[in-house]
């Protein structure tokens, strides 16, 4: 993301606010594009279609929606961050020709499983229309191939097609929903939603090839990546699982829940709440990708680059140094602004709720909801910064404990009662993000240790 992240901070430098907003704007749709078309798609179809669909129709649509999105954010998770360590060696070994197989073997093993277990649940387990079902299943493919063509963005800087992409597949899906799901109830919304979905699929892919013109070389490449990146397959796997298993232990003990088609457990409440929460945090990713990430990742660069050239320990403590300002600095500045951020929704949040056709019931996990996200957004920022130390082995271990945590909380809490949805995902993001600043800054402690001994092949023996 550091590349793309140098492009768009020349657009916010320049001498105008277009400059500004333009760069920051295309940053919210790189770094977050994926799940907050989702997100944005589906507060907007829930609020206008709200009175123009039977309530069952409606709850149907999204719990579909919500099921596909959940799952295949799971299943493609390991294949995601093992596919982009591979796209990311061959970029640095300037040899980008296996970049089209690449993606057409990582659709296929980020969809296939999924589409296995969705087969099996829609077809065997719901009791809901053979059509509706059919398309559930092309709508959890399109949701899963969007995840794995996101991936790509990290290494092409063709961001305003990206952001056209998203914008028309999010327009699209809004408005077809609404003009033909208050006539056709859920089987036509999840049609119409799809077809949204299918147009950002489609740009992504033909952006990804016109850049990548090559013959499908070696499909079978990325394969041998798994044996050797084992930890970043089941730390995608392991985070991914953490942010659903509280909505998950949620469904499975509140008896406040809606069950639709036979076996569509939801509860909107705590699900509304908390999907409105998480956006708050696209500011603070807007602002990591395009100032934050972008400096530190000079003083890494720097870091490695005169290591390479050979230079004296003082210079490299020096530099050391300098990457512990940039990181410290850079969590700093992000959290003092997300604190803002959450503070002002937090005291505005009945107003928001309200806006957004909420119910009062949601404003206490709501508030909590986005005092998880400002902590949950600062433990993935420390993730990020584990992960280009190649601290695979504490990245893994920052995942397992939330996942840990965010079950054990929320099932915790949720046996207190109604009232006290929401304090286990906001204790889970805390203690994480606590254990994340620790594993971070013991990382930098010793990063000439961590470069010349344990992410040294010659040494390891890897």
């Amino acid at each position: 993301m550091a590349g793309i992240g140098f492009t768009l901070r020349r657009l916010t430098q320049r001498d105008d606010l277009i400059g500004a907003v333009i760069g920051y704007g295309h940053s919210v749709f790189i770094s977050a594009g994926p799940w907050l078309l989702t997100v944005l798609a589906l507060v907007a179809i829930t609020v206008i279609l709200g009175d123009a669909m039977p309530r069952e129709s409606l709850e149907l649509f999204r719990s579909i929606i919500v099921y596909n999105f959940s799952v295949s954010l799971v299943i493609t998770g390991p294949v995601i961050l093992v596919a982009t360590r591979y796209l990311a060696d061959r970029v640095f070994e300037k040899r980008v020709d296996t970049a089209p197989a690449l993606m057409v073997t990582a659709m296929v093993l980020g969809t296939a499983p999924g589409l296995a277990l969705a087969v099996w649940f829609y077809f065997f387990v719901c009791t809901i229309p053979i059509p509706l079902a059919l398309l559930a299943l092309a709508n959890y493919a399109v949701i899963s191939a969007i995840w794995v063509a996101g991936l790509f963005l990290s290494a092409l800087k063709a961001y305003v097609r990206v952001t056209v992409s998203f914008g028309l597949g999010m327009t699209g899906s809004v408005a077809l929903t609404y003009f033909v799901g208050a006539g056709f109830g859920a089987t036509g919304a999840l049609a119409a939603f799809s077809g949204g979905l299918a147009l950002t699929m489609l740009v992504l892919m033909a952006t990804v090839l016109a850049e990548y013109r090559y013959p499908m070389t070696r499909p079978g490449s990325l394969l041998r990546y798994f044996r050797d990146y084992w930890e970043l397959a089941l730390g995608g796997l392991v985070y991914n699982l953490a942010i659903w298993i509280d909505k998950w232990v949620i469904w499975a003990t509140v008896p406040d829940t809606s069950v639709v088609g036979g076996a569509l457990v939801t509860m909107p409440l705590y699900d509304g709440a908390m999907f409105l929460a998480y956006l708050t945090i696209v500011p603070a990713l807007a602002i990591f990708t395009v100032a934050v990430e972008t400096r530190f990742f000079e003083d890494y660069q720097r870091f490695y680059r005169q290591i390479g050239d050979h230079a004296t320990l003082e210079a490299i403590q020096e530099n050391q140094r300098s990457v512990e300002r940039s990181a410290t600095d850079g969590l700093r500045s992000v959290m003092v602004i997300q604190i803002v951020i959450s503070v002002l929704v937090i005291f505005f949040a009945p107003a928001i709720l309200e806006a957004a056709d909420g119910a009062s019931r949601q404003i206490a996990m709501f508030r909590f909801g986005v005092l998880g996200a400002l902590f949950h957004v600062m433990m993935l920022f420390c993730g990020i910064l584990l992960m280009y130390f190649d601290a695979r082995r504490p990245s893994l271990i920052l995942n397992l404990v939330f996942l840990l945590a965010n079950g054990g909380f929320t099932w915790a809490t949720a046996q207190l009662g109604f009232p006290y949805l929401g304090y286990g995902y906001f204790a889970a993001t805390l203690l994480c993000f606590a254990l994340g600043v620790v594993l971070v800054f013991n990382v930098l402690r010793q990063l000439p240790y961590f470069t010349f001994v344990r992410n040294n092949p010659s040494v390891t023996g890897a």
